[in-house]
């Protein structure tokens, strides 16, 4: 593989909060199974081989190391389930030597508590689409797991991304909006825009519902989840996410957006925002 090519070009992360529709432990244990099973599958040979760790509490007390996910599947829910402060997991080809060869990750799962007192938890995963996010089963796969793993979840946000790997959001960048304001208000203020949007239900709300949401025209598909929420999926391929599909859903979203002008960030270059305050009146708004 080229060295400038990313070993992982596709991040799903979602945030739980305390209002989640069921323990977020138990929905921990879902996300990384959901992800084990749907993302990485053991029949494909780049995922064959695991590793996971556990940090229970901030200060590292208490660590749990598995070594094969899979076949010490129990062990590591146990883990997860107190929602620990820090968890992750990494799928990868089998080491062609001893098995203490370092080979990089062909995928990822990621968990972590965050906002003060950790009052959110970040979850995530991150595996590698390439020419693939132009197909469209491949890019539907990918809204399908997350609508499973977050069903029971009512999400404070979600979002698909490519070539994306901030845990904050580009608006968030662009806004500099701090991220424990972000979480706290993420029932508020929606924290950003991307190929796939998860809304929580208040926010679903405020936009008229999934009925109002698909008569915008800036969606392809707009999915309900059972326990409450939407994901809004814009295009029907990753690859097909361009900036006018962007600027459609930025207007869609606009009045659940945070106000103010986007600016550049120099850390972040390839910023994907509209640079224009969601806040101001627009031609066809009536005001």
């Amino acid at each position: 593989m080229d060295d400038e090519t990313p070993s992982t070009d596709v991040t799903l992360r979602a945030t739980l909060d305390e209002q989640a529709a069921a323990p977020r432990g138990e929905l921990l244990v879902h996300w990384f199974r959901t992800a084990t099973d749907l993302l990485f599958p053991t029949a494909k040979r780049e995922f064959s081989d695991s590793w996971a760790l556990v940090t229970e509490s901030i200060d590292g007390a208490r660590e749990v190391r598995v070594r094969d996910v899979r076949a010490h599947w129990q062990h590591l829910a146990d883990a997860l389930r107190p929602s620990p402060f820090y968890a992750a997991a990494g799928f990868h080809e089998p080491s062609p030597g001893d098995g203490d060869d370092w080979i990089d990750d062909s995928g990822r799962i990621g968990g972590a508590r965050a906002g003060r007192g950790g009052s959110h938890t970040e979850l995530s995963a991150q595996l590698r689409g390439g020419e693939r996010i132009a197909d469209a089963a491949w890019c539907a796969h990918l809204v399908d797991f997350l609508a499973t793993a977050l069903d029971g979840a009512d999400p404070a946000f979600a979002r698909i991304d490519h070539l994306s790997f901030e845990e904050t959001t580009d608006l968030e960048a662009a806004l500099k909006r701090p991220q424990r304001q972000a979480l706290r208000e993420s029932r508020t203020l929606l924290r950003g825009y991307s190929w796939v949007t998860g809304l929580p239900t208040e926010l679903a709300a405020r936009l008229g519902g999934p009925t109002a949401l698909k008569a915008t025209g800036a969606f392809h598909a707009v999915h309900e989840l059972h326990a409450g929420g939407l994901l809004l999926q814009a295009t029907e391929t990753l690859a097909a996410y361009d900036h006018p599909h962007m600027k459609a859903v930025f207007h869609a979203l606009a009045p659940v957006l945070p106000p103010g002008t986007p600016e550049e960030a120099p850390d972040r270059p390839d910023l994907r925002v509209v640079f224009e305050d969601a806040s101001a009146p627009r031609p066809d708004s009536g005001s």
